[in-house]
């Protein structure tokens, strides 16, 4: 059971994710219990490292992060290999754990957005702790890039702005880049959202290269699948990836055309409970997304997932 849990300080209204315990998870929580949980709190880590920072023995580790994925309380988000052997990242699953005494409860005053499950899980590097952690980077509206092309698409990234606005808030700095400024900055050590294909977004074809899913120019401009060996040509056609770069994640919203990445921000921000299912934490994830004109006035207003 998730609630919000609300805090006022200055004037202002701060929010976190709470999970309440029922009695039986409580009984569980002994004294070392709660140490693995704060500990994986402030920094995902896995059992190994988590031995060594909290001086206790890895099997006692496994132990108590047993006990915690029993209850709900931790899950594994991502899964590496380390010094030669694959390791299990663990999170907890709510920013906040409590119990209540009665069950008495009293209207609020505002109504908060509730974010999805998928969406948090989706963008969860993203919206760590409430607050957003990355950049958004879109083309520069200006010819540049090896097509001396201008983006069309830039403006798109205010629709997924406002939806992502719902469930965190801003850091104190600007979070929106053009690709030419990541590039002449080489700012790439953040968690990055690309919106808008190669043909106009110069850091979307860097990453091009190593997607499983990618654009094709070299005899006509058209989306591969490594997956399924398709090929999709129309400009409404668009890719919704993530993936990750070291240890940074990249989450790509880019189409054929502008058409396309309208696609994928409608699919992402409207239809994110068809778009976004079967996501796992940890691995790669593509989709290949088609706009739909339902109502035939022009205008993309849906999606279909093509795969």
């Amino acid at each position: 059971m998730v609630e919000k849990l609300l805090k006022e300080e200055d004037g202002k209204l701060y929010v976190k994710r709470m999970k309440l315990l029922d009695e039986g998870e409580l009984k569980m929580l002994g004294p070392q219990t709660v140490e693995v949980l704060k500990e994986v709190a402030k920094e995902r880590s896995y059992p190994k490292d988590l031995s060594k920072k909290l001086d206790m023995h890895e099997q006692k580790v496994y132990y108590h992060i047993g006990k915690l994925r029993d209850a709900g309380l931790v899950e594994v988000y991502d899964k590496r290999m380390v010094g030669g052997a694959q390791c299990k990242f663990y999170r907890p699953t709510s920013e906040a754990f409590g119990f209540q005494l009665t069950d008495d409860w009293r209207r609020a005053k505002m109504e908060s957005f509730d974010a999805p499950e998928e969406v948090l899980n989706f963008f969860s590097e993203f919206v760590d702790g409430g607050t957003f952690n990355g950049s958004v980077v879109v083309g520069s509206p200006k010819q540049h890039g090896p097509f001396m092309t201008s983006a069309r698409d830039g403006h798109y990234a205010v629709q997924l702005g406002i939806f992502l606005g719902n469930f965190c808030s801003l850091e104190n700095r600007y979070v929106v880049k053009l690709d030419t400024e990541v590039k002449a900055e080489d700012a790439v050590d953040r968690h990055l959202m690309l919106i808008g294909g190669p043909i106009t977004n110069t850091v979307s074809m860097d990453l091009n290269e190593d997607l499983e899913v990618k654009f094709d120019w070299e005899r006509t401009w058209k989306i591969v699948s490594g997956r399924t060996g398709n090929a999709y040509r129309e400009e409404n056609i668009g890719i919704v990836a993530k993936v990750r770069e070291g240890d940074r994640v990249r989450v790509l919203l880019s189409g054929l055309d502008h058409k396309g990445t309208k696609s994928c921000i409608i699919g992402v921000t409207q239809q994110h409970e068809k778009v976004l299912e079967g996501f796992e934490p940890g691995e790669d994830f593509y989709r290949v997304i088609k706009g739909l004109d339902l109502d035939g006035d022009g205008k993309t207003d849906d999606i279909e997932v093509l795969e």
